[in-house]
């Protein structure tokens, strides 16, 4: 078996190389290699590198809410702190106004017009402190008596300044604050100082309320007041220290005033330096592990507090997103498919292929057959066309030797009658020789030797018509004039045949005129070849295209009907299409299109 011979059903058929190759090429196809493995294995990666980047995408904006909500609670604290520290700051200003000292009486009339239980969530209420040296207590108190018979500074100590609890409001909240000494305890004693020194508020470390039944952590905010304004040295602080307005603050009622529970979405701790100030741990759900977890410390009025945040349940269901999974599963599903068709692309291919080898060896077996045929056909027409020639040959001589016989005439009337019989044959046999020419030239147009020549359009034409017998008035030549190269004897008889059929058919060849118009369309030429003869009418337009089919009477046109079909048998060779517009009355033209180029497709179809 030869290198370009493939076997299929069982026997070898020969292949055209390119088609070979193609072929091989659809035969690797049927199978699965590596470039569908590589396809397959970069749709799993796009799939879970996708899958990554949504889930880190998601946890990223997951963490960004959470952040948020943070600090909305570290803003929303610090915030309230300095709004109450305003408070107290009108509270220092309300002193000044009334001449550095305060009666009992306008500080419950100040307290009252703050309204402090509707206006100030989260404060157990408002007082003032003063600074009592040991040697006024007694003044002092006396003093405080004047007004409230049961006050009292308590609880004793040994210190020489004592820092009573003077005003609170409402009392009726804060009675067992009145009168408590803030030296008789280091934390308060500590912020007190701490205040008295840096003219600043403070907060006292956590302590217990002796206000709060609960027993709750909470503690002291001071704002100190001095005689005159802030003096700008310590030691004028500490000589011109008079006294502070203070609030006192139960953690747990602090944080219920700024951050109400409901609708948020993380819990927190609150610890000063290792005591727990405030706790939501034991809200946590029983189980729960919450993803998402910060700790914050802020320093603020003399005290550092650790936030410790976490999510609740659900600000995690909030934040749960099943884009990636569903990413994952459907990146999946298509990684699947994406499998599958190319295992039926495979198959598909392999059972297209064996049918496209049966198929190829039908085709083969047919034109083998078809082949032998046409090679049997082109012998009978042409031992037909030359027994036909032979008699018609022999017909022609003795028709002359009748004529030649009967110069003379016995009878003129007889010889008349015989001359027109005598014509009449040579008509028939002229004609029977013209259809015998046709049908050779038409069984010819693919066996004929192809002549490719480099020619110019305009001159073509121009050369075709005067070889018509049209004079140079008669043909107009209009379009695009192209030079290339191409089969010119075939090129020359389409031409001829439509120019010679305007120049047969026409009424009056003194009045043809015949154009020629040449159109660049690009990769082919458009031929228009058009007349002013009688024209063709609609329902013929197919039939004069067909053998032996003419319009005209033989002994008028002397047509065989063959040479139409010859043109459209040449034009339809290289690949293009002849029609026909005309009317009765309105001439007749005819428009094909002819390759530029003879591709190897055209010159291998010419050959065959």
């Amino acid at each position: 078996m030869g290198p370009n011979e493939t076997i299929a059903n069982g026997g070898p058929y020969i292949l055209d190389e390119s088609i070979r190759k193609e072929r091989d090429y659809i035969a690797r196809m049927s199978k699965l290699s590596a470039l569908h493995w590589f396809a397959v294995l970069l749709s799993l990666l796009l799939t879970t590198g996708a899958w990554y980047f949504t889930s880190l995408q998601v946890q990223n904006q997951a963490q960004n809410r959470f952040d948020r909500y943070s600090d909305q609670v570290i803003r929303l604290v610090r915030e309230r702190m300095m709004h109450y520290e305003d408070t107290l700051s009108s509270g220092v200003a309300a002193i000044h106004a009334a001449g550095g000292d305060m009666t009992h009486r306008q500080w419950v009339e100040f307290a009252s017009a703050l309204d402090i239980d509707t206006k100030y969530p989260g404060i157990n209420g408002m007082g003032v402190i003063y600074k009592v040296e040991r040697d006024h207590v007694d003044g002092f108190v006396r003093d405080q008596r004047d007004t409230r018979p049961e006050f009292r500074i308590h609880p004793e100590h040994d210190g020489d300044t004592l820092y009573p609890i003077t005003y609170i409001e409402p009392v009726s909240t804060n009675l067992a604050a009145v009168g408590l000494d803030m030296a008789h305890e280091e934390n308060r004693l500590q912020a007190t100082l701490r205040a008295r020194d840096t003219g600043q508020a403070q907060v006292t470390a956590p302590i217990v309320l002796v206000q709060d039944a609960q027993k709750t952590p909470g503690f002291l905010f001071y704002m100190p007041y001095y005689t005159d304004g802030l003096p700008e040295t310590l030691q004028e602080r500490r000589d011109t220290f008079v006294g502070m307005v203070y609030a006192p603050f139960v953690f747990q009622k602090l944080i219920k005033g700024v951050l109400g529970k409901e609708n948020r979405l993380v819990h927190f701790s609150i610890n000063d330096d290792g005591t727990q100030l405030y706790s939501e741990q034991d809200e946590m759900q029983s189980g729960f592990e919450p993803e998402f977890r910060r700790t914050i410390d802020i320093s603020d009025y003399g005290r550092n507090w650790t936030f410790d945040i976490w999510e609740t349940p659900q600000f995690q269901e909030a934040s749960h997103s099943n884009e990636p999974i569903m990413i994952l599963i459907g990146g999946l599903i298509i990684d699947g498919l994406l499998f599958g068709l190319f295992v039926t692309l495979a198959n598909s291919n392999k059972r297209a292929l064996g049918f496209a080898d049966r198929m190829t060896r039908e085709a083969s077996d047919r034109a083998e057959s078809l082949q032998r045929s046409n090679e049997d056909l082109e012998r009978f027409a042409y031992v037909a066309s030359h027994d036909l020639k032979t008699p018609l040959r022999g017909i022609g001589f003795l028709a002359e030797c009748i004529r030649d016989d009967i110069e003379t005439p016995i009878d003129h009337s007889n010889h008349a009658e015989l001359m027109e019989n005598l014509g009449m044959l040579d008509d028939q046999v002229r004609h029977m020789d013209s259809l015998i020419t046709g049908i050779l030239a038409y069984s010819s147009v693919r066996t004929q030797t192809a002549e490719h020549e480099m020619v110019n359009t305009s001159k073509l034409a121009a050369s075709i018509c005067a070889s018509s017998g049209l004079k140079p008035h008669q043909f107009v030549l209009t379009g695009d004039k192209v030079d290339f190269q191409t089969d010119v004897i075939r090129l020359q008889q389409v031409l001829q045949n439509l120019v010679g059929n305007a120049y047969k058919y026409h009424p009056d060849v003194n009045e043809l005129m015949v154009t020629i118009d040449v159109k660049d369309t690009g990769q082919r030429l458009e031929f228009t070849v058009s007349d002013n003869g009688v024209g063709i009418d609609d329902r013929y337009h197919e039939k004069i295209f067909e053998m032996f089919q003419t319009l005209q009477a033989e002994k008028v046109a002397g047509s065989t009907g063959i040479g139409l079909a010859i043109v459209q048998k040449i034009v339809t060779l290289y690949g293009g299409t002849i029609r026909l517009n005309s009317q009765p009355g309105e001439g007749s033209s005819f428009t094909f299109d002819w390759p530029k180029t003879l591709s190897d497709t055209e010159n291998a179809q010419v050959a065959a």
